[in-house]
């Protein structure tokens, strides 16, 4: 594919490509300077850092302005193989996002789980809002796939899917969509963030760890390859009793994408295939 070049940016003092925007997180470290990059990235790294990228300023507990259960609405889910589940709604986000919960009834309950004993730590995901791929199906990452891996195993074992308004990993869709321009040109896609002036990975999971406060979810069994939403839950209060790995859904278009998740701490069995049950 032919590089394209189109994103502008303010006029700004040029800096390297290559150097590391402050709010980057280390286990990113950039590469050198690709000479196939748009012209254009050397002005977009100049203007420095969003604000958003040195926003988060993880805390050790859970803040005590309360988050509450505002709606509970069941649907039938067609992608979870017709099974009825609830969608909740949340007042008081310390964001303000529309974040969304999904939960599923434990086999044969009837209920969805609202109070887990220390028995049983409900399977819970994750799930950063991706519309290129959740909605339409993009083959460049593996964000679809997850969900719809999340959402059969949820429908078999019950639990909860948080549904978090976090796109293209905090930056948002139109600034995600301006990294897919910089990684066509060879960045990597924490590279590519930076480059924009954004952190590489700017979610932040207390939003999440007190939507599970409210749901009564305070010990959780956590679906995900990435050791970063584990560490967030816990330092917010939320005891993660096991972790269940997702699989691997690799398709022609995101192996760059997989390789650099990897290559950033995320747990990838590249040699086990993506499937509805993980082992």
């Amino acid at each position: 594919m032919t590089p394209r070049t189109g994103l502008t940016a303010p006029d700004a003092t040029p800096a390297a490509v290559g150097s590391p925007q402050p709010g980057a997180r280390p286990e990113h470290a950039s590469r050198p300077a690709d000479p196939h990059l748009p012209d254009a990235v050397p002005r977009l790294a100049a203007a420095g850092p969003h604000p958003a990228a040195t926003a988060r300023q993880p805390a050790d507990t859970v803040p005590s302005r309360p988050v509450r259960v505002r709606a509970r609405v069941p649907f039938t889910l067609r992608r979870a193989g017709n099974r009825t589940a609830e969608l909740v709604t949340f007042h008081a986000p310390p964001d303000e996002g529309e974040h969304i919960a999904v939960l599923f009834p434990t086999p044969d309950s009837g209920e969805p789980e609202r109070e887990p004993t220390d028995a049983h730590a409900p399977l819970v995901r994750l799930h950063s809002e991706c519309l290129t791929g959740d909605l339409f199906g993009s083959a460049r990452c593996d964000c679809g796939p997850q969900l719809d891996e999340a959402l059969a195993l949820l429908a078999r074992h019950g639990g909860a899917l948080l549904y978090l308004r976090q796109e293209g990993r905090g930056i948002g869709l139109y600034s995600k969509l301006d990294a897919y321009v910089l990684q066509d040109a060879g960045a990597d896609t924490f590279e590519a963030n930076r480059l924009l002036g954004r952190g590489a990975d700017e979610r932040d999971y207390r939003t999440a760890a007190l939507m599970l406060h409210a749901l009564g979810l305070r010990r959780v069994t956590l679906l995900t390859n990435n050791p970063d939403k584990e560490r967030q839950l816990r330092a917010h209060g939320i005891e993660v009793t096991a972790t269940r790995l997702t699989g691997v859904h690799v398709t022609p278009d995101n192996t760059a994408y997989l390789d650099a998740k990897a290559r950033g701490g995320h747990r990838l069995p590249f040699g086990r295939p993506g499937t509805e049950e993980p082992v």
